[in-house]
């Protein structure tokens, strides 16, 4: 049952919260926050009870309360003490890029019941790919105060979403002006983003997991300009041997506004499979 009580909004600025069903964590991407997930919300309600977060560290989160430099595994960590503060210790967890990378984490420390990886962030087989990453992200999150500043007044054209969209999505027109640039503000707001691009690199690639406990599906995006599966994926793949490996036809490295009935079918057809097999089954991972 979600948290919400009754009458109350199931949102705030930094979390969402709503349905009913076995818990499902929503992770979103290095720099974005919870609500890129609005277009698959109410296709996942259906079944599960939703909750969506911001990461720590980013644009009207938590503050990251790691010691040092912000890493994946201190964001993991973190994760949990907040799902525990919501009063769950065990869900099913999607998440896109850097939220990909954190659903396997939470993999490892025994927290998800299932994962769904989409286009998730980690993966490369030579360091130089990943430092290739690294300067582009640097260099747009440099740019970022300016492109915001510049292109506001004309996001209500779909064409200029679209345009300025296209290294993330398909179809970044449909998403609407006001989560546009409210997307754009985030990206300027990140506490975080220089240093977990340091640490990603010092602490990556992702490293094997035993996945046989837990299901794990890894659905790349069939357009992904940012992460290219070929370069990206396969080095992922590689060390998930146990992992399903799937496509998502026609969509971007973000694919929510691009195609969200076929995002939410990749997650539901990962958790049905095991509430269906027994919706109390404890979680048990191995290292």
């Amino acid at each position: 049952m979600s948290a919400q009580g009754a009458g109350s909004s199931p949102a705030t600025d930094d979390a969402y919260d709503h349905g009913t069903g076995t818990p499902l964590l929503l992770l979103h991407g290095i720099g974005g926050t919870w609500h890129i997930w609005k277009p698959v919300l109410e296709l996942l309600e259906a079944r599960h009870r939703v909750i969506a977060l911001t990461l720590p560290g980013h644009c009207d989160g938590p503050e990251c309360i790691a010691t040092g430099e912000a890493t994946v595994g201190g964001l993991a960590d973190q994760l949990i003490e907040m799902m525990r503060a919501r009063g769950v210790t065990s869900a099913h967890v999607a998440g896109n890029s850097l939220g990909g990378w954190l659903s396997l984490e939470l993999a490892r420390r025994g927290f998800a019941r299932s994962v769904t990886a989409l286009s998730p962030a980690g993966g490369w087989s030579d360091i130089a790919h990943y430092h290739q990453i690294r300067r582009r992200f640097r260099i747009f999150y440099a740019l970022m105060p300016l492109i915001l500043f510049l292109s506001s007044p004309f996001l209500v054209f779909a064409g200029v979403r679209r345009l300025l969209g296209r290294e993330t999505m398909e179809h970044a027109d449909r998403m609407p002006a006001a989560e546009f640039r409210n997307s754009l503000r985030a990206m300027v707001k990140n506490r975080i983003f220089l240093a977990l691009l340091r640490t990603m690199g010092r602490d990556g690639p992702l490293r094997a997991l035993n996945a046989g406990h837990v299901p794990v599906r890894i659905a790349w995006s069939g357009k992904d300009r940012v992460i290219p599966f070929e370069k990206y994926g396969r080095p992922i793949v590689a060390v998930l041997p146990d992992a399903q490996a799937t496509v998502i036809a026609g969509v971007g490295h973000v694919p929510m506004y691009d195609d969200p009935q076929a995002v939410a079918a990749q997650i539901l057809e990962v958790t049905s499979g095991v509430d269906a097999a027994d919706p109390q089954r404890p979680v048990r991972v191995a290292a």
